[in-house]
Order: C-alpha cells, then structure tokens, then sequence
C-alpha cells in the first residue's frame, strides 16, 4: 500500500534540503573544480530522483490514457539516476583522494562497465521487462532480476567508502570525508524501501549524507591548505586556542617550526609552478615523517609548525632528527630538480605562564637562530628554546 501523505513529506523534505546546498553553492566553484561539478551533479540527481519518485508513486495504479508508457519511462530513469548517482560518489571519492584526472580517465571508463550493462538493461526494459513491469492496472511490480540495480548500485557506493578507508591516510592528505556518516542514512532509507514499498525513504536518506557531507567538505575547505594538503593557519590558531585553554591534556605541548631554505631561489630558478610543486612535496613529506605523533600546519609561504604532545625533550628532538632523516632520503632520490632542507626551531607551549603570542615569537626565533647559524657557519644545527 502506498503512503501518498509520508511520500510527499519525506520527498518534500529531501528537496528543501538539497535546496539549501544548491542556494550556498559558490557558481564559480562548481563549473571549474571537478570534485564541486560531481558533487553538484549528485545534488541535481538527487532532486530528480524526488520529484521523478513522487510523480510515479501519485500515478501508480491510476488507469488514466497514457500513464502506462509514462510508468515505464519514468521507472527506467529512476534505475538510471539510481546508478548514475551511485557511479558518481564512487569517481568523487576518488578524485577527493588522488585529485588526479587521468586517473580517472585510465581507470574509470572500466569501472563504468556494471553501470552501463544495468543502464542497457534498463533501456531494454522500455519494450520488454527486466527489472521491473507495469501490469494492466498500471501497478509497478518488481521482476526476479530487480536485485541487478541495487546490487550495482551498492556496489559503487561501497568502493567509494573502500578507497577512501584505504588510501585517505596514504595520499598524504587531511580530508574531511565523514563516509560512514554519509552512508548510513542512505542505506537505512534503502533497506526501509527495499522492504517496504510504498514508502519513499532512500532518497530522503541521500539528501541527509549529502548534507552531512555538505558540511564537512566545507570545514575542509576552511581548515586545509589546498597546495600542500596540511592544515592552515586558522586551524593552527584554533588548535593553539584549545591548547590554551585545556591544562589536563596528556603531556606538554610543544612545537616545532620549519622554515625552507632558499625557496625563493625554486621559484626564481624554476619559476612558480615548480615552486608550488616544492610546497605539495613538503606537504608530503612532512606528513610522512611526523605520520599521527604530531598535527602539521601551513602557517605561512614556506612556513610550517608541528604542534606535538610530548612527555619528554627526546620526543621532539627525535621528530626532528625524523624530519632530517627523510629529508636526506627525498634530496637523494633526485626525483626534482629542486632539494628541501628546513631550518628548524622547537620549543614547548608553558600555556600556563605564556600566551599564544608568546609562544610563536619564541618558536619563529629558535627557528632564525638556527637559519642565521647557518648563514654565518654553513653548519646544520638544530637549536632548542626548551
């Protein structure tokens, strides 16, 4: 039996809230950048899929003229959306981690396969049924082969929850992708309305993950410097804030600062491009060295600060020799024709007796101290201020 009433309110619902995305979304972004145009995309699929399912659901068993061919052409493009949408999440995840667009093109037109056999299978079933049929009262029925498009549907939906809890902390980038929190309200709704037809829950369950996505792609986009993948200096002055604040955290908060050397010289030898590249490579390798011991932050140009809890001074001088070590390893690759070194300078966070102000001035000058040692001596030193 069909619920018109909760079809109306649940769909209703969904739409205000996708409206709402659609009404903060920045025009620019989502015509350039390919995660924004997927990620819009999903949203107007999503509206779709609402209106389409409600317009179906208000026609179902009315004998009007017409309405049978209409049942069929609109159940064929609810199954389309339905993977095309599905299709879509999995090359945003993608694309999120690795932000790579020939990766996508190499691997994506073979992942599309399912998709486009289920979506010929949907076509066909224009003339002939295959996934679902229209009886003579104009009743949609599903056929014995109608698990096909949820299984494929799903099946996306779970690679793009795999890839990014496989590679999110290998790609060396902090992400704000809630996917458990995506997904969940998308597979209560469907399993509602796998088990209950009549009830228009799926797409209300979508248009929640979107939104919850929504939200932390915009924390993201606030939080996380886009050229070298590491926080930026809002989230430092937000973390410093905490650690201002909070005196019973595990050990004593220090920092480290990291300044490159000579990348001035990058930019003007090899011009800016190259120069970027240099801030992604150091994004890279800073988030391998200090790995989850320590929050690394873009506070400036070429500047960097690692805010670690530590329990002892051998901790940080340990992440620093860290830093060292695979700095070497990176400028013995000869992978660029640029090297990286840093000029460091550490010191602990008395958050008791110091403000934050205080605290930064005193890292910035453990940090030019060992930069002007260098200058005068043509040593690499590490100096502390602990």
């Amino acid at each position: 039996m069909i619920n018109i009433p909760a079809i109306l309110i649940a769909n209703g619902t969904a739409i205000m809230l996708l409206t709402v995305i659609l009404l903060s979304y920045k025009r620019p972004l989502r015509h350039v950048m390919l995660d924004e145009k997927i990620f819009y995309t999903m949203v107007i699929l999503n509206i779709m899929q609402c209106v389409i399912e409600t317009v179906v659901f208000l026609m179902d068993g009315k004998m009007v003229h017409g309405y049978h061919t209409l049942l069929v052409v609109l159940n064929v493009i609810l199954f389309i959306i339905n993977i095309v949408f599905a299709y879509s999440w999995t090359i945003y995840s993608d694309y999120k981690l690795f932000t790579d667009i020939n990766r996508i093109k190499r691997i994506y037109p073979f992942v599309a396969i399912p998709a486009i056999l289920t979506i010929i299978g949907c076509l066909i079933n224009l003339v002939t049924p295959v996934f679902f049929t229209i009886d003579e009262n104009n009743i949609y029925q599903r056929t014995d082969l109608f698990i096909i498009p949820y299984a494929v549907t799903y099946s996306y939906l779970a690679i793009g929850v795999i890839l990014i809890y496989s590679y999110r902390k290998k790609v060396h980038k902090y992400l704000f992708l809630p996917v458990i929190l995506f997904m969940i309200p998308i597979m209560i709704g469907s399993l509602l309305q796998f088990f209950f037809y009549g009830y228009s829950l799926v797409w209300l369950g979508v248009s929640i993950g979107l939104i919850y996505l929504y939200i932390n792609v915009q924390n993201e986009a606030s939080y996380v410097d886009v050229l070298s993948g590491l926080y930026n200096r809002q989230y430092l002055g937000n973390l410093l804030l905490m650690y201002s604040k909070k005196k019973d955290t595990a050990g004593v908060p220090a920092g480290i600062m990291l300044d490159i050397d000579n990348f001035k010289s990058i930019n003007n030898t090899f011009g800016h491009i190259v120069g970027d590249d240099a801030i992604s490579t150091v994004g890279k390798l800073l988030h391998t060295a200090v790995g989850d011991k320590g929050v690394i932050c873009r506070c400036g140009g070429d500047e960097f600060i690692i805010l670690m809890n530590i329990n002892s001074q051998n901790e940080i001088v340990d992440m620093v020799n860290n830093i060292r070590t695979h700095t070497k390893l990176f400028n013995e690759s000869q992978k660029k024709p640029y090297n990286i070194n840093f000029s460091i300078g550490y010191c602990i966070y008395h958050s008791k007796h110091e403000s934050i102000d205080d605290f930064l001035k005193k890292i910035d000058a453990a940090m030019y101290e060992d930069k002007n040692k260098k200058i005068r001596e043509g040593t690499i030193p590490d100096r502390r201020c602990i």
